[in-house]
């Protein structure tokens, strides 16, 4: 009896881990699925960005290296005969990221260095009809973190 006993316990873990493995996948889909959702029905069809831009494999830096970070060129046009208000946001990818908001530091045109906050806004403007603008951006991890350099994002105009 005590052999019969071993056999079921073990196959009751074994479905156990199974589940487990499921539910949190389920979970881990559902939450990447949803901030999918969220960030594309945001999108407006009459502002044409010039590159979908993934941030990964991004250096450490500060004020004195800043000119050896990569910058990423962006080309935003409204198309439209209406104004349009623009977000440019970065939006880290849900899973196997160690970085939080704020040990990201960002330059836009300026060459000045801001820290990402928490909702990741980055960039706030209006174009005009017919506008375009030409946005240089680096992004980088803060000399001051001292953890895992993992981090992948991408940037998304709203």
């Amino acid at each position: 009896m005590d052999k019969y006993n071993k056999i079921i316990k073990n196959r009751l873990i074994s479905i156990l881990e199974v589940l487990i493995f499921l539910i949190v996948s389920t979970i881990i889909w559902l939450n990447y699925r949803e901030k999918e959702i969220v960030y594309s029905d945001y999108l407006n069809k009459d502002i044409l960005v010039s590159d979908n831009i993934t941030l990964e494999n991004l250096k450490v830096g500060n004020q004195e290296n800043i000119d050896k970070i990569k910058t990423y060129n962006l080309t935003i046009s409204n198309q439209s005969s209406n104004n349009q208000d623009i977000k440019i946001m970065i939006a880290r990818d849900l899973l196997n990221n160690s970085i939080s908001n704020n040990y990201l530091k960002y330059s836009i045109n300026d060459g000045r260095i801001y820290s990402l906050n928490m909702d990741g806004i980055i960039y706030i403007d209006n174009l005009n009809s017919k506008e375009t603008k030409d946005i240089k951006l680096k992004v980088f991890i803060s000399d001051t973190y001292q953890g895992d350099l993992n981090y992948k994002g991408r940037i998304i105009v709203i």
